[in-house]
């Protein structure tokens, strides 16, 4: 891995295909042009006070509001808000209709575009932050929408056709993603799509595209969802309350439920979930009080490294900031490993349910005995009710002994 994923250039793009478009074909009269090759930026190589977030959904989500509402609420505290076009409506705008070819064939020219329009945003994103500002990029949605399209075998091989792995298009791209849900889920009757001639979707139709583009995105570290529980007001506000917890701005909250279970096998998740591998060390803290630590999350698409510095409030609820760095700098922050900490290996499956987000964390080492569940809330007040399907011990928020620090303690 290490840094060839950040320096990748789109010039897999480009080279030579029979199927699909957007793909140039080598010239074979006259002077060979320059063809078109730039950096594939991502979290790292954007820098600090640049982020970059997805906002997705189903059909009649409120993503046109709600992007119009952020850039009001988020240009209001002092950034530079840049909104990248969603890439389907254009095509199916200007004339390129998915109806009349293949859906390979129109996820292919959706991708391609995807990466070259947000590229440009990425780059003027550098640009502004270069000139003292603080930037945010909504993209109308992102790279692994087209998986709930195609469907996940059909776009990984489209991924592997352009040699990028979801790793690089998902993990390290977005800082987080927010899934808009479907008025078909919660607000029927709000559900219409006359204001997206795009679109041509039932009730039944939207429900099922927004389930499967809510699955394509659980391999994120950070995604969240805003449900139809409320009015379409309130909905707007808990997208900016989500949005404004990742920004720390002004304090970003993380809030963990956590619970002990009994120990479970992957197949006990009756609902679409995703597996990773997690390798977590704790550092020496420069300040009495915080928490400073690096991990490394990787499955078969590769490994992503991140440096978190957690500050706890009161009982469950810290204050977190968490970057993405590269394998060197992972590996010389490992220098600074807490000695009274051994290493933390767990399996994590990850898992929508009822909207909300859990985390199950299967201990290989120092305890393969024990098997924990959280799910991360903004929200102190919302109810939550755990999978029947998950074998809940007792709650454990709040117990420091189950906290990961503690578990990493040297007995």
């Amino acid at each position: 891995m290490g840094t060839s994923l950040i320096s990748r250039s789109l010039k897999k793009i480009n080279k030579p295909a029979d199927t699909g478009f957007f793909v140039s074909k080598p010239q074979t009269k006259g002077p060979m042009r320059p063809r078109l090759e730039f950096e594939l930026l991502d979290q790292i190589s954007l820098g600090e006070n640049i982020w970059v977030f997805a906002i997705t959904g189903g059909p009649c989500s409120g993503k046109t509001s709600g992007l119009a509402y952020l850039e009001e609420k988020l240009t209001a505290r002092g950034y530079k808000v840049l909104i990248v076009p969603e890439s389907a409506t254009k095509l199916i705008s200007g004339g390129i209709l998915p109806w009349e070819m293949a859906t390979s064939q129109f996820q292919r020219g959706i991708l391609v575009d995807t990466l070259a329009v947000e590229q440009v945003f990425f780059e003027a994103a550098r640009y502004y932050r270069n000139h003292g500002k603080k930037v945010i990029v909504l993209c109308d949605r992102g790279t692994k929408d087209g998986e709930a399209y195609m469907g996940k075998d059909p776009y990984a091989r489209l991924l592997k056709s352009f040699d990028y792995s979801e790793n690089e298009l998902c993990d390290q791209r977005y800082h987080a993603v927010f899934h808009l849900r479907t008025a078909a889920i919660g607000a029927e009757k709000f559900f219409t799509l006359e204001n997206n001639k795009a679109r041509k979707e039932t009730l039944e139709e939207a429900r099922a595209l927004d389930e499967r583009t809510l699955e394509a995105w659980q391999r994120h570290p950070h995604p969240r969802v805003i449900d139809n529980s409320t009015d379409f007001a309130g909905k707007m506000h808990r997208l900016f309350a989500e949005i404004s917890a990742v920004l720390g701005d002004p304090v970003p909250l993380e809030i963990e439920d956590k619970f002990l279970i009994l120990k479970i096998r992957p197949e006990d998740i009756i609902v679409p979930f995703h597996t990773a591998h997690i390798i977590q060390n704790y550092l020496v803290s420069p300040q009495k009080g915080d928490e400073y630590r690096v991990r490394a999350r990787s499955d078969g698409e590769g490994t992503t490294y991140f440096y978190t510095v957690k500050t706890e409030i009161e009982p469950g609820v810290r204050a977190e900031k968490e970057r993405l760095v590269d394998s060197r700098e992972y590996h010389s922050l490992l220098s600074l490993r807490d000695p009274e900490c051994v290493e933390i290996r767990k399996k994590r499956i990850s898992f929508f349910w009822r909207d909300q987000y859990y985390e199950v964390d299967l201990f290989e080492s120092p305890d393969p005995t024990l098997t924990l569940m959280e799910a991360e809330r903004t929200d102190r007040n919302s109810s939550l009710q755990t999978p029947p399907f998950i074998p809940v011990i007792r709650n454990v928020t709040g117990s420091k002994e189950y906290s990961n620090k503690e578990i990493a303690r040297k007995k």
